[in-house]
C-alpha cells in the first residue's frame, strides 16, 4: 500500500518511501511465508514474534517504522517487542579506531568541521537537490583537505569527503563552474551551505558525517574516542528463523519471486534507474500479497498449500501486463533451475513458463516522444574527480515527470523519467526550477543533447547525453 501510495503519480513520487518499504520487505519476504507454512497457531505465534524481533533489531528507525505502520493498521506492536535500546552512539571498526556517524548539523559541529577541515580550500565534489511529495530535501558531498595530522609516510593521500543531507530546502543557487570555497553556518532560520562565490544552499536541518579513514585522529574523533566504550566482541544477530527446510514447492517459487520484485522495486535508490523501475505495475500485480500468503500457507494438509500457492501464482501473472508477464517468465525458468523442487512442483512451473513464452513479445522499449514540458523532480551533479585510484567523469542525473501522452486520457497519472547526463559541462541549479510544470528546450546534434533547459534559466545542462 505504501509504495503504491509514493508511486502513484510522477508528480508527488517519493523514491525514499519506495526504496525504505522494499527494503524492508526484501528482507522479510522468506520469514513471512516460513510463518504462514507453519503447521500450529501456536507456532505461527512463536515464528511471528521472532521474525518482528529480527526486524527491529535492524536499528531505531526501522523500529519506529514498524510501530508506525501496525498502528495505522490499528495493533500496537511495542508490546511484542523487547524493550527500546539506547542509541550505542559512535562504534569502533576492526582496528578499535572510533568511526564517524551522522549527526545533526548544529553549531558545535560546524566548529568541529572548521577546526579540522579546510573549508576555504574545499569544493564541492556532488550536489542532489529533490522533490519528495511537496517538500524538497537534498545533500551536498565536500571534498576537503585535513587540517590535522594523519602521521602517514606517503602523505595524507585522498581527500576527506563530507557528507551533508539537508532536510526542508528553501533555496539552491549553484553553478558547477563556481564550487570553492565552502562555507556552513548555523542561522536562525535553519543551515546555510556558501558554495564558491554565489552558490547557497539553505535548509531547516541539515546531518553530516565525516567520509574519512583518518577522522579517529581529528579534533572531533578523539573528542568521540574519550566517549565510547571498548570493542565488543561480535554479537550474534543471526536470522531467528532463516531455516529454509520450512518452504518448499510452490511457496519456496513464490517467496523466491516476490523477493525479487523487491529487489526490483528497491533499486529505485539509484536515481538514474528511478525512472525505468515499473513500481505502479509490480503493486498492481502483488496487491494484497501479505494477506494472500498467510491464507494460502493456512491449509494444514500439504497438497492444499501447494495447490493454494500454485493459484496465487497464477493469479499474480494473470494480473501482470506484457512486459510483466516476459519479467515472470525468466522469473519461473531461474526459479526452476536453482530452487529445490519435487518433480510435480517442476513440471508446474516449465508449463507456466512456456505458456508465457508463448505469447505475443512486447516491444520492450516503445518510440519515446520528446518531451516539451516537463515537473523536475530530482536534479544531481558529480564533478569530475578520482577517489580510490578510480578516476569518474563529471556527470548528471535528472528526473522528470512528465504529462500524459497524447492519446491517454487528460487526467492519467504522470510517469517518471530518467536521464542519466554524461561528461557534463556546466550544471546550474537554482530553486524555482522546482515550481512545478514548466517548458523543456533540449538542442539536439547528431543524435545527442547538446544542452537541456528547463524552466527557463531555472535549470541548465550542457553535455552529451543518453537516456537512462
Amino acid at each position: 500500500m505504501q509504495i503504491a501510495e509514493a508511486a502513484a503519480d510522477a508528480r508527488v513520487f517519493d523514491r525514499e518511501t519506495v526504496r525504505t518499504v522494499a527494503d524492508v520487505w526484501d528482507n522479510n519476504t522468506f520469514p513471512l511465508f516460513r510463518v504462514a507454512v507453519t503447521g500450529t497457531r501456536r507456532g505461527r505465534e512463536r515464528r511471528a514474534r521472532a521474525s518482528l524481533e529480527w526486524m527491529a533489531a535492524a536499528g531505531a528507525q526501522r523500529r519506529e517504522w514498524m510501530v508506525e505502520q501496525a498502528a495505522a493498521a490499528g495493533y500496537r506492536l511495542e508490546p511484542l517487542l523487547s524493550p527500546r535500546r539506547e542509541d550505542a552512539g559512535h562504534g569502533r571498526d576492526y582496528r578499535g579506531e572510533v568511526m564517524p556517524r551522522p549527526v545533526p548539523l548544529t553549531g558545535e559541529a560546524v566548529r568541529y568541521l572548521e577546526a579540522d577541515y579546510d573549508l576555504a580550500g574545499a569544493e564541492v565534489r556532488a550536489l542532489q537537490v529533490e522533490r519528495v511529495r511537496t517538500r524538497l530535501v537534498g545533500s551536498v558531498i565536500v571534498a576537503a583537505g585535513r587540517r590535522f595530522s594523519t602521521g602517514a609516510e606517503n602523505g595524507p593521500g585522498e581527500l576527506a569527503e563530507l557528507h551533508l543531507w539537508l532536510e526542508e530546502v528553501t533555496e539552491v543557487r549553484f553553478d558547477s563552474r563556481d564550487v570553492s570555497p565552502v562555507a556552513v553556518s548555523v542561522e536562525p532560520g535553519g543551515i546555510a551551505v556558501s558554495i564558491g562565490s554565489r552558490g547557497i544552499v539553505r535548509a531547516h536541518t541539515a546531518t553530516v558525517c565525516c567520509d574519512d579513514s583518518y577522522w579517529h585522529l581529528s579534533t572531533a574523533g578523539r573528542e568521540a574516542d574519550r566517549r565510547t566504550p571498548p570493542r565488543e566482541g561480535r554479537t550474534d544477530n543471526a536470522h531467528p528463523v532463516r531455516d529454509s527446510r520450512r518452504l518448499g514447492g510452490a511457496a519456496l517459487v513464490a517467496a523466491t519471486v516476490l523477493r525479487e520484485a523487491m529487489w526490483e522495486i528497491r533499486s529505485v535508490r539509484y536515481p538514474e534507474y528511478a525512472g525505468q523501475v515499473p513500481v505502479s505495475a509490480f503493486c498492481r500485480v502483488f496487491a494484497g500479497a501479505g494477506s494472500a500468503v498467510l491464507a494460502a500457507g493456512g491449509h494444514l494438509r500439504a497438497s492444499r498449500r501447494e495447490e493454494a500457492f500454485r493459484r496465487l501464482m497464477e493469479e499474480w501473472i494473470d494480473r501482470a501486463d506484457p512486459l510483466m508477464k516476459r519479467w515472470f517468465a525468466q522469473r519461473l525458468r531461474s526459479a526452476a533451475d536453482r530452487t529445490r523442487l519435487s518433480e510435480g512442483t517442476r513440471s508446474w512451473l516449465e508449463q507456466l513458463a512456456s505458456h508465457l513464452d508463448s505469447l505475443p513479445q512486447p516491444d520492450p522499449k516503445p518510440g519515446r516522444r520528446r518531451p516539451t514540458r516537463a515537473e523536475l523532480r530530482l536534479a544531481s551533479y558529480t564533478a569530475a574527480h578520482d577517489r580510490y585510484g578510480s578516476a569518474k567523469e563529471a556527470s548528471a542525473t535528472v528526473n522528470l515527470a512528465l504529462p500524459p501522452a497524447p492519446g491517454q486520457a487528460p487526467d492519467a497519472p504522470w510517469h517518471l523519467r530518467s536521464l542519466k547526463i554524461g561528461g557534463t559541462g556546466r550544471f546550474r541549479l537554482r530553486t524555482t526550477a522546482f515550481h512545478g510544470p514548466g517548458d523543456l528546450h533540449m538542442v539536439v546534434d547528431q543524435g545527442a543533447v547538446r544542452s537541456f533547459t528547463l524552466y527557463g534559466n531555472a535549470f541548465t545542462v550542457t553535455a552529451g547525453y543518453r537516456d537512462a
